[in-house]
């Protein structure tokens, strides 16, 4: 329980954290996914369902729920978008907090995948605006985003063939 206190200071977060047994009771109730997110209703159902943790998603889902009365199905009840973006700049933490056991764990389960927590982490001050959001990204920014990297690549092929 020490843990789930200290997480919840660490991280910031403002509501209950449930504290699952070892062998995952609660886990295996609901899903086999490693990093879900649950939002539950007051009358206990599953109002909104992750596959993957991510801010602005899971505030939309509360936020529509909350405007709900706390009842139903908020923002659409499922989101099945693997949220890389975040997981990479913003999971270092969890991950360190394994140890070096935890790090080599994430490493051969996802090759690459520590070593590019650990990069995202050293960039975050520089892409946090971009990466790690807790609401949307309004669509003209994404439209602009796009029209950015289809001109980067554009400029970045044309460069590479300027050497033929």
């Amino acid at each position: 329980m020490a843990s789930a206190r200290q997480y919840k200071r660490d991280e910031g977060v403002p509501w209950p954290v449930l504290v699952d047994d070892l062998a995952g009771t609660v886990h295996q109730s609901y899903g086999n996914m490693s990093d879900p997110v649950y939002l539950i209703d007051v009358a206990g159902r599953v109002s909104f369902y992750g596959m993957w943790t991510d801010a602005a998603t899971l505030r939309q889902a509360i936020d529509e729920l909350l405007a709900q009365g706390g009842r139903g199905v908020a923002a659409g009840g499922i989101d099945q978008r693997p949220h890389l973006v975040a997981s990479f700049f913003d999971g270092w933490r969890g991950v360190s907090r394994g140890g070096i056991g935890g790090v080599l764990d994430y490493e051969l389960g996802v090759p690459g995948g520590a070593t590019l927590t650990f990069l995202g982490e050293q960039t975050k001050p520089l892409l946090r605006p971009l990466a790690l959001r807790t609401t949307p990204l309004p669509m003209a920014a994404k439209l602009g985003l796009g029209a950015g990297l289809v001109a980067g690549a554009v400029l970045g092929v044309r460069w590479l063939r300027r050497g033929d």
